[in-house]
């Protein structure tokens, strides 16, 4: 008899300990694009800490409770575990940045609740800021910035690297390590990544579109990374775009061309 794992949810309603379970048996878990590192990854680089809070020193865990569709978006997210309106509000914002992956049973996505927690640690945010080299994101005067989190694939202005497509391949010329384990199982090919670019520049939600394997799926993340961008534009207006870039792990071969981003 096949063997499912089970998720078991508890989520609380109104102002009483009023508990309803809801369960779902699943072969796969439910997951963010990326994982665990790429969760706390986006987490550090995109939290704008309230000035209230932070002066306050009021923190604590959060928790995000949601529903993820069989068809990847997300409904009926709320705070269930509240710390303040602020940080509430914040943690809402984050959240919308996240793309996810649904649970699978019988080789199917199906929809489940699941929930992700986030940790605001003020005496830690000023060690952050510096870490990073910004308190606040900074975007780009020339356009105003799409704020409703929707992710585009088709845009005016694809975008591309800050310094443009030659210094994009001279960064990863430079900085790529070909991993060992794929040098001694002779592996190669392209890894195809796929990263959504904020309307700031910056990247989010790295993942494996196409993987390689040896070690050559984690080196590809690693060098982008290393990237920023030029946003994405559409109606005048900076906004988050899909991205899919190839990177690719040739042996014996003279480097090939990695800044032949493209989108989906």
């Amino acid at each position: 008899m096949k063997k499912y794992l089970t998720i078991v949810f508890f989520l609380l309603f109104f102002s009483a300990n009023i508990q309803s379970q809801i369960q779902y048996s699943v072969d796969a878990f439910p997951t963010n694009v990326g994982g665990k590192n790429e969760l706390k990854r986006i987490f550090d680089q995109e939290l704008i800490y309230p000035q209230d809070a932070l002066s306050k020193k009021i923190g604590g865990k959060l928790e995000v409770v949601f529903v993820i569709n069989a068809d990847s978006t997300i409904t009926d997210a709320k705070v269930v575990q509240s710390i303040s309106p602020d940080i509430d509000k914040e943690a809402m914002r984050l959240f919308r940045l996240i793309q996810w992956v649904p649970a699978v049973r019988e080789g199917k996505r199906v929809a489940t609740n699941w929930s992700v927690w986030f940790t605001f640690e003020p005496e830690k945010y000023a060690k952050l800021s510096k870490k990073r080299g910004y308190e606040t994101i900074k975007y780009n005067a020339e356009y105003s910035v799409d704020s409703t989190a929707t992710i585009y694939k088709i845009v005016e202005q694809m975008p591309v690297y800050y310094k443009g497509n030659y210094a994009l391949q001279d960064l990863i010329k430079d900085n790529l390590e070909y991993p060992k384990q794929a040098q001694l199982a002779n592996i190669q090919g392209t890894v195809l990544l796929r990263f959504i670019v904020e309307p700031s520049g910056m990247i989010t939600n790295i993942g494996i579109e196409k993987s390689v394997g040896g070690g050559c799926d984690q080196e590809a993340i690693r060098l982008i990374e290393m990237t920023k961008w030029r946003a994405g534009v559409l109606g005048n207006k900076w906004v988050r775009t899909y991205m899919i870039m190839p990177i690719y792990f040739m042996l014996n071969e003279d480097f090939k061309d990695n800044s032949g981003g493209e989108q989906k």
